[in-house]
C-alpha cells in the first residue's frame, strides 16, 4: 500500500527539487523569489498612465441596485510617490471618493452628504514592491487594507450605496473625472506605477467599461533607476556643422545630484552610457 501511494504521488518539479537541494539559508528566499515571479507572469499588469495625459486608463460603470459586493481589491507597485490610484462617484460634485498616494503612503479623500474629509495612513508603497490593497465598504463604514493588514477604518462617512440618489456610480482606474483642483487636497493625479488582479465592486452589476491602451509595458522584475522623480533633468549637447549635427546626453541629474554616466551600468544593448566625448575644433557644442 505503501509502494502504491508513493508511486501515486506526482513527480516534484525539476525547479522545485533544485530548490530542496540547496541550502537551507538560501532555499527559502530562492523559493520565495521564484514563487513571486510565477506569481507575476500569470497575471499581466497595467500601467496606470495611458501617455493621454492626466486622464484614467480605465472607466467602469456600475448599477447600484444590482451591486451585491461593496468591495475592490488590486495590487500595486510603484516608485512614484504621489498621485491617483482609483476614483469613484455618482455625482461629480455631491457624491464622490478618491484612493491615491501622497508622500508615498495611501490617501483617501471623500465627499458626500455624511462625510467630507481626507486622511492619510498605512505603510509607504513607493518602494518598488507589489503591495496588495483592499478598500471595503461595511455598512456606514470605509475600511482599507494593506498586505492583509487594515491601516484606516472610517466610520460614520457612507450610507447606503443602493439608496444613493444616483444608482449609478462611475469608477475610474489611474484618473480622476473632474479636475485635479476639485479635490479637496489636490494632487498631481498621473501615478507612474503598474497595477494587476483588480477586482472592481461587483462585476454582475458592471454596465460597461472603457479602456485607454496604455504606451508603457510594466516589466516582472523593477530595477531602482527606472522611475525618475520630479525635478530630473538631462542637458544634451549638439555638437557638428551646419549641414549635419549628432547628439549626446552631456549630463543628467536626479535629486539635485548629477548621475556619473561612464559609471552608469548598461543594462540594455541599446544604450550607450558614455558621457559626451570632447568638441572638435572645427564644431559646435551647445547644451540644452
Amino acid at each position: 500500500v505503501e509502494s502504491r501511494g508513493l508511486m501515486a504521488t506526482p513527480p516534484l518539479p525539476p525547479l522545485l527539487l533544485l530548490l530542496l537541494l540547496l541550502p537551507h539559508a538560501h532555499h527559502r528566499l530562492a523559493l520565495r523569489s521564484v514563487l513571486a515571479t510565477q506569481r507575476a507572469q500569470d497575471s499581466p499588469a497595467v500601467h496606470l498612465i495611458n501617455g493621454l495625459g492626466q486622464e484614467p486608463i480605465q472607466v467602469l460603470t456600475f448599477d447600484l441596485t444590482r451591486l451585491v459586493k461593496a468591495s475592490s481589491s488590486f495590487e500595486l507597485r510603484t516608485w512614484d510617490s504621489e498621485g491617483v490610484i482609483f476614483y469613484g462617484d455618482t455625482s461629480p460634485k455631491d457624491d464622490w471618493f478618491m484612493l491615491g498616494l501622497r508622500d508615498g503612503r495611501p490617501e483617501i479623500q471623500m465627499h458626500n452628504p455624511w462625510a467630507q474629509l481626507t486622511v492619510g495612513a498605512g505603510p509607504r508603497l513607493d518602494d518598488g514592491s507589489w503591495h496588495q490593497v483592499h478598500v471595503k465598504i461595511r455598512g456606514d463604514s470605509v475600511l482599507l487594507e494593506v498586505d492583509g493588514e487594515e491601516v484606516l477604518r472610517l466610520s460614520q462617512v457612507s450610507g447606503t450605496l443602493h439608496n444613493k440618489p444616483q444608482p449609478v456610480m462611475k469608477l475610474a482606474v489611474g484618473g480622476l473625472l473632474f479636475p485635479p483642483s476639485s479635490l479637496r487636497l489636490p494632487l498631481v493625479p498621473a501615478l507612474d506605477g503598474c497595477l494587476r488582479r483588480g477586482s472592481w465592486l461587483d462585476p454582475q452589476a458592471q454596465i460597461s467599461a472603457s479602456a485607454h491602451a496604455s504606451r508603457r509595458s510594466c516589466d516582472v522584475e523593477l530595477q531602482p533607476g527606472i522611475f525618475f522623480p520630479p525635478g530630473t533633468h538631462a542637458e544634451f549637447s549638439l555638437q557638428g556643422e551646419d549641414s549635419s549635427a549628432s547628439f549626446c546626453l552631456d549630463g543628467l541629474w536626479a535629486q539635485g545630484q548629477k548621475l556619473d554616466m561612464d559609471k552608469a551600468l548598461n543594462r540594455s544593448q541599446d544604450i550607450w552610457t558614455h558621457s559626451c566625448p570632447s568638441s572638435p575644433g572645427n564644431g559646435t557644442d551647445t547644451s540644452h
